[in-house]
């Protein structure tokens, strides 16, 4: 059986379960490369970094993947592959020449319909029935390459940001797992993303730190927006009442007819407040110091139909 010679750069759940699909082919791993903010410990996901070392394979903790020498030392490993599992550095055409048989990305999202940083965030944001994963060859330019496979990942109504984060983790690995074998015997010259379809976001389209709710626009976009940004356990939505500020953990929205003013609470209930929106109602699931409210502290944070919601 031939061995291939990878390099894998990447982080988090992604990296760490495609490289042990790599190891399960008896291929060497020459070099891992993490993110140079993994420090090494398991948080919310599991450290690369540590995972690497675990399993034996060499890491380097390398600022700038693209730098002259670094990159004239990788070419001298002579590699086969060079693999990105949610590696943040974008790749040069130098250091891209280094691999012989490709040098490939696993995107979570669909291209080319979502190239750039935040694909998920974006395909609830915009309404998308479903977002997905796909296998690319890097290129310069930004997932721009051909590509090799992909997965849908439908979009379920009670879907945020972190669970089809989730989603789409498990489905990439499980796309990679599919695809290693016949691309380490001979690298797929894959299909060419059609331009006319491609849609780019960078990262400077959306704004994580601005988080408070604007009654503005329709009830399902509003919605859409929150769910996008609920991402335990590092943020949520949040909403003002008088001098409280409250964290959404769940959204739900319905079209039924209300009288109310945009942010105006209508209902509350032991499953939440309906809050009035244009076009329909959204019922919020609230937080408070990191923890669901309980109905019995709504009187006390000014939560009554009527109040408005700033």
């Amino acid at each position: 059986m031939i061995r291939r010679r990878v390099v894998v750069l990447g982080k988090n759940t992604l990296a760490v379960e495609c490289l042990r699909v790599i190891l399960a082919a008896g291929d060497d791993v020459i070099l891992a490369l993490p993110d140079p903010a993994d420090d090494g410990e398991d948080g919310w996901q599991p450290s690369f970094r540590r995972f690497a070392a675990s399993v034996g394979a060499p890491v380097r903790m390398i600022t700038d993947i693209n730098d002259p020498g670094f990159v004239a030392e990788l070419a001298e490993t002579r590699p086969d592959f060079l693999l990105s599992f949610q590696a943040a550095q974008l790749m040069k055409a130098a250091l891209l020449a280094t691999p012989a048989m490709g040098a490939l990305n696993l995107h979570l999202g669909p291209l080319p319909r979502y190239r750039g940083v935040a694909p998920i965030a974006w395909a609830l944001i915009n309404g998308e029935a479903a977002s997905g994963v796909t296998l690319h060859h890097i290129e310069v330019g930004i997932d721009s390459g051909p590509i090799i496979s992909s997965k849908s990942v439908p979009i379920r109504a009670e879907d945020t940001g972190r669970t089809m984060y989730d989603r789409c983790s498990e489905a990439g690995v499980e796309l990679f797992r599919e695809s290693w074998p016949g691309v380490r015997r001979e690298t797929p010259r894959g299909m060419p993303q059609a331009e006319s379809e491609a849609l780019y976001y960078n990262r400077h389209s959306i704004d994580f730190s601005r988080r408070t709710v604007a009654w503005q626009g329709d009830a399902e976009a509003i919605a859409n927006w929150v769910r996008a940004f609920i991402f335990p356990p590092f943020q949520f939505p949040v909403v003002i009442l008088g001098n409280s500020q409250l964290e959404v953990g769940s959204v739900q929205w319905d079209r039924l007819p209300h009288r109310g003013r945009p942010g105006e609470i209508l209902t509350v209930a032991d499953d939440g407040i309906t809050v009035a929106a244009p076009g329909g109602r959204l019922t919020l699931r609230l937080r408070l110091a990191g923890a669901d409210v309980d109905p019995s502290q709504f009187p006390q944070l000014g939560m009554a139909a009527g109040a408005l919601l700033l």
